[in-house]
């Protein structure tokens, strides 16, 4: 069996596509601007629930950032309130 390959020898060169876990097509994708910069495909029905709920659209690592940050300032907040808490005599 003979392949071509690139330059590094890793990725075959030829009948090369994507295959996706399911049978989804190119029109249930929605090209989105993401304020960092990065033009992703994202769900169409996740981005029109989003839009209809107004909410900003944002590409996976803005949102994963995102998350991250609320994360810490409620684990920030917890914290505090378990030192306030804090009884001397226990």
């Amino acid at each position: 069996m003979n392949c071509d390959y690139t330059a590094n020898r890793i990725i075959p060169l030829g009948n090369a596509y994507t295959r996706m876990l399911d049978n989804s097509g190119p029109r249930s994708f929605i090209k989105i601007y993401c304020a960092c910069g990065r033009i992703v495909d994202l769900d169409r029905r996740a981005m029109n629930v989003k839009k209809s709920l107004k909410k900003e659209l944002e590409c996976t690592g803005c949102r994963n950032a995102r998350i991250s940050m609320e994360i810490d300032i409620l684990n920030n907040c917890s914290e505090e309130d378990l030192s306030n808490e804090y009884d001397p005599l226990y």
